[in-house]
């Protein structure tokens, strides 16, 4: 046993060393040699951008108090500039407030007055995004700085984030569409995610800034699949298109109750906050759909969460003689398929890129797919729609 602990202890130490080690130079480099294999790479004919931010990180000097965030911003900047949604950096280490020594407790501070930051930022109108965005007593300030945005910590963090500590940033995609670079909020955990800001919210952190009206466009405390029936309208709340049980098992379950439901004229058909998965999944929805309501009046909602095969199935109903897409525009994250996990040799980085993808979805991609009927936050969107249907009669 004591022998075994000794190994242990010995395996622990040369880990910690070969990461206090580490030149991030390595990990661009791995992640250069991804990049040249990847379907979004040969599917871009301008890599101009691409080849400036890899120039930056190539000469950038890895010598401050901050080598992990540091370098994982600069890995950020390269995937920023490939128009691919899907692919994403993560840390597997965080941060144990039980623990003091995990590697990700160290994040850089914000350099001015935090309190003339507050004042400024708060003086935001709702369309711009900047701003000071908050939930259940965590707020954070997000402020330019060149091209991108930075998030900063004005208050709360439970015990994980100080007061004026940078949690990262969001890089720019275009068309209202970010990349985020930040630490979790509950861990300090490194991370990439697509998000869009719009209307003073920022829908997949949750956070809002205080002069926004509700957020009409997320679907609030329901089941992923639903099944509602009022007069001649169907409601079909579809949350996932997941390939694997335990999400599959009950989309087929759910599915194949469908089959005893009667059919009606309209069919509201509920896509938001989907975040995508697959085939396996939704070609199950679609059979149902083409035999059962292929003559009926297709409502189809969807937002900015609505992603990947959801976006894709959304295009898919445009077969069906009568659909209305209705909502807000989706996500963008709709070319690109089938990622595999990548291991980096420093800071306990990885990554996940996507090998596949289809050429018919590249103008959606970090664009979305545009709904015909725009709808707002004035009320419910299910009730937008419903009022929708009965003045198209």
């Amino acid at each position: 046993m004591k022998y075994l602990f000794s190994c242990l202890l010995l395996i622990i130490s040369f880990s910690l060393s070969s990461q206090s080690d580490c030149d991030c130079s390595r990990n661009v480099e791995i992640l250069n040699k991804t990049v040249q294999n990847l379907p979004v790479t040969r599917n871009t004919s301008d890599l101009s951008a691409y080849n400036i931010a890899l120039s930056a990180a190539d000469n950038h000097l890895y010598t401050g108090n901050y080598p992990e965030y540091d370098c994982f911003q600069q890995m950020s900047n390269l995937l920023v500039t490939l128009n691919d949604r899907h692919n994403m950096m993560y840390s597997e280490v965080g941060y144990d407030v039980k623990q003091s020594d995990t590697f990700y407790h160290e994040f850089p501070k914000f350099d001015g007055d935090l309190d003339s930051l507050k004042v400024k930022l708060d003086e935001m109108p709702l369309n711009e995004v900047q701003g000071i965005y908050s939930r259940d007593g965590f707020s954070i300030g997000v402020y330019a700085s060149e091209e991108n945005l930075i998030v900063v910590n004005l208050s709360g963090g439970k015990k994980v984030w100080q007061q004026g500590e940078i949690i990262g940033r969001f890089l720019k995609y275009g068309n209202g569409r970010y990349l985020a670079a930040i630490g979790q909020f509950h861990d300090k955990k490194l991370v990439n995610f697509p998000l869009e800001i719009s209307n003073g919210h920022i829908s997949k952190l949750q956070l809002s800034k205080s002069s926004a009206s509700q957020n009409r466009s997320r679907v609030e405390d329901s089941e992923t699949y639903q099944y509602l029936k009022s007069g001649d309208i169907t409601y079909l709340r579809i949350g996932s298109f997941s390939g694997y049980n335990p999400v599959l098992k009950n989309a087929e379950t759910f599915y194949k109750s469908l089959e005893e439901k009667p059919v009606t004229k309209d069919l509201i058909l509920d896509l938001r906050d989907n975040g995508g998965g697959g085939d396996r999944n939704s070609d199950i929805l679609y059979k149902y759909l083409r035999k059962n309501y292929k003559n009926a009046n297709f409502y189809v909602l969807v937002n900015g969460t609505t992603v990947s095969n959801a976006e894709q199935f959304a295009l898919r109903l445009k077969k069906f003689k009568n659909v209305t897409l209705l909502g807000s525009k989706t996500s963008g994250t709709i070319a690109y398929e089938l990622g595999k996990t990548y291991d980096f040799p420093c800071y306990n980085f990885k990554g996940f890129f996507t090998f596949k993808g289809d050429k018919k979805y590249l103008e959606y991609e970090s664009v979305g797919v545009q709904p015909e009927i725009s709808l707002d936050n004035s009320e419910d969107w299910i009730k937008q729609t419903k009022e929708y249907i009965a003045k198209s009669k």
